[in-house]
């Protein structure tokens, strides 16, 4: 992901899904070359590399905290 992208995302209205090394993560803060980002559902934090993140377009949801799609019933 470059830094634009990650800046829009970060930006945005509602909290939207990246994931790092397929964990679902959301930016916290973006440098240079890298972001902050938080675990999903967690309290981790740490620093990633930005070519690392892949973006998911899927909005981070209370009831979806681990953002797995979930199948409408």
């Amino acid at each position: 992901m470059d830094r634009q992208t990650a800046e829009q995302i970060m930006r945005a209205p509602e909290k939207i899904e990246v994931q790092y090394q397929d964990v679902p993560v959301w930016i916290e803060s973006v440098s240079e070359t890298s972001a902050e980002v938080s675990v999903i559902g967690t309290k981790r934090r740490m620093r990633v590399p930005l070519s690392e993140l892949e973006y998911t377009g899927r909005p981070v949801e209370a009831e979806n905290i681990y953002g797995m799609q979930v199948e409408p019933e």
